[in-house]
């Protein structure tokens, strides 16, 4: 696995917080606002872990996440959403996610993750 990282979330804070930490460990992030840009990104460019938020302005990752997992077979999916109703989490999953993050995350366990992605080079099948 390398190091590119497509975060798609609608909110400034969180794409801002999340490349801040993220390249303290060594990732390049890239974040965009929309699905639309973040589909366009994928077409463009192969990151090695997506981030995707379940509700944007311009659709639900929920929706997509089966499609971009069709064209995208490989792109391990993180999952994040600040509604953790379990319904949407087990939805993610079984789409797809390797894993399903509430907002706000745990900086320490978002990194674990990736740490593990990248030693052991699997995606993680896991479902907190």
């Amino acid at each position: 696995m390398g190091d590119l990282i497509l975060i798609i979330d609608d909110e400034p804070d969180i794409c801002q917080l999340l490349q801040l930490s993220l390249t303290k460990h060594g990732y390049k992030v890239k974040y965009v606002h929309a699905l639309k840009d973040g589909l366009q990104f994928l077409r463009q460019q192969k990151p090695d872990v997506l981030f995707l938020d379940i509700h944007l302005p311009d659709g639900s990752g929920l929706d997509i996440l089966p499609q971009i997992k069709a064209d995208y077979p490989d792109l391990p999916v993180i999952s994040i959403s600040a509604y953790d109703n379990g319904m949407e989490k087990q939805k993610a999953l079984t789409n797809g996610a390797v894993h399903f993050l509430p907002k706000p995350f745990n900086i320490g366990e978002l990194t674990e993750i990736l740490f593990d992605m990248k030693k052991t080079g699997v995606k993680p099948s896991m479902h907190n």
